[in-house]
């Protein structure tokens, strides 16, 4: 970027903005992530996606009166083929320290369903490194994300937010033990393998469920899954056997169609509670609207995360405040790298304004020796070094923009001469 003060944009979906419904139509899963950074960057200059069961961010930096946000929309309405008025209506827009201050929150757990979620934390960093991978991400948005990863840390380590320690998994665990009551002589399908597919196996164990089959379209981590919690692997087509045999469905797996279909479900006589932590949806609608089934998304966590946010009222400020000296923290980094590059366009102008004079001059003067011309060299070399070293010094102690304008100005040198 030339000429203007890089921003920084973020437009995001969450769990406050949009249903489930919108939420799954915009993720970015499995190998549509790195299809999607390739896209993006044929829009802007560097960008990121953080995409997760409650959320899908794009991240990106311009340059300030651009309208980067447009650009943004506009690709997420064509690579989604989702309506514009539509993303609009279900997505919000920071921009510069709102978008800091965002992201900061976002890595504290502060903007998630779940209070201090621990995964943010993981889904953050490989958003970042596929951005890496793909070198989709320059200075600014790498400092960003690492400055984010730090303060979600600290939030963690420094405040007692983390003693929440719930994640999705825990929620829809507790919301199946309040439709079931108890987890004696129960048996439970797991429709993935993952992480949050293992979490809430795990929990499910410890709280006594009878059998719990792990139905996964690679068998070989299932079965890994299935050796970690006494369980039993079974590959897809054996799932209507697992789910004739169960009480309880667990949807954590990542897929672009649904996993669990009306087909897959049997008639029985008694009723089988199912619960898709997935985005998008690994459980058919269709399924839910059988007589005998009840099914569960992830928006239906939320009630279960409250209680949880009002217990931890006075943690969330403590982490409040880090999310705010952080922020302040980075403003005052990106307010030195300007300073510098601006320090860095005031020498490069000098020395480009002596070479030419040097070049005229000595082209007048070309009966000096060799040692004669290396002292007028010298000379010039000094006059600028010491005609620059106080607007220097000035550039230095400025954070006002406006005022680092004027002194360019005054030195002959505008925006437009400025490389960020």
């Amino acid at each position: 970027m030339t000429g203007k003060t890089p921003t920084i944009v973020v437009v995001g979906s969450n769990h406050e903005y949009a249903p489930v419904e919108i939420r799954e139509r915009l993720a970015f899963s499995g190998e549509e992530l790195a299809r999607g950074l390739e896209s993006l960057l044929a829009e802007v200059p560097e960008g990121m996606i953080l995409s997760t069961c409650n959320r899908t961010e794009v991240y990106a930096v311009g340059t300030d009166g651009d309208d980067v946000e447009g650009e943004i929309f506009r690709w997420l309405h064509q690579y989604h083929s989702v309506p514009v008025e539509m993303l609009e209506r279900s997505s919000y827009v920071h921009r510069d320290r709102d978008a800091v201050n965002h992201i900061f929150r976002v890595a504290s757990g502060l903007d998630s369903m779940v209070l201090g979620e621990p995964q943010i934390l993981s889904q953050l960093r490989d958003a970042l490194d596929s951005a890496r991978e793909r070198e989709a991400v320059g200075p600014m948005l790498q400092r960003l994300a690492q400055d984010a990863l730090t303060v979600g840390k600290k939030a963690r380590t420094r405040t007692d937010i983390a003693r929440n320690n719930v994640s999705i998994a825990h929620a829809a665990v507790e919301l199946a033990k309040l439709e079931l009551g108890s987890f004696v002589h129960v048996n439970v399908t797991i429709l993935g393998a993952g992480k949050m597919a293992s979490l809430a196996a795990k929990l499910l164990r410890a709280q006594g469920c009878e059998r719990i089959f792990v139905v996964n379209r690679t068998l070989e981590n299932a079965q890994e899954l299935a050796v970690t919690i006494e369980g039993d692997a079974l590959p897809m087509e054996s799932l209507p056997d697992a789910i004739m045999a169960s009480t309880l469905v667990i949807g954590a797996a990542m897929a672009d169609e649904p996993i669990l279909r009306p087909e897959h479900v049997r008639e029985r006589d008694h009723r089988l509670w199912c619960i898709d932590v997935s985005v998008p949806r690994v459980i058919s609608q269709d399924v839910g609207q059988l007589p005998f089934v009840s099914v569960r998304d992830v928006d239906a966590l939320e009630p279960i995360h409250n209680g949880y946010r009002q217990r931890y009222a006075s943690e969330v400020r403590k982490v409040e405040e880090l999310v705010q000296r952080a922020a302040e923290s980075f403003e005052h980094w990106i307010e030195s790298r300007q300073g510098i590059v601006a320090i860095n366009s005031v020498r490069q102008r000098g020395d480009e304004i002596r070479e030419a004079e040097l070049s005229k001059a000595l082209r007048k003067l070309g009966h000096l020796s060799e040692r004669d011309q290396n002292v007028v060299r010298a000379m010039a070399v000094g006059l600028v070094n010491k005609m620059l070293h106080q607007p220097i010094q000035e550039l230095r102690n400025i954070t006002d923009p406006a005022e680092r304008a004027a002194v360019l100005r005054a030195l002959g040198l505008h925006e437009t001469d400025i490389a960020t």
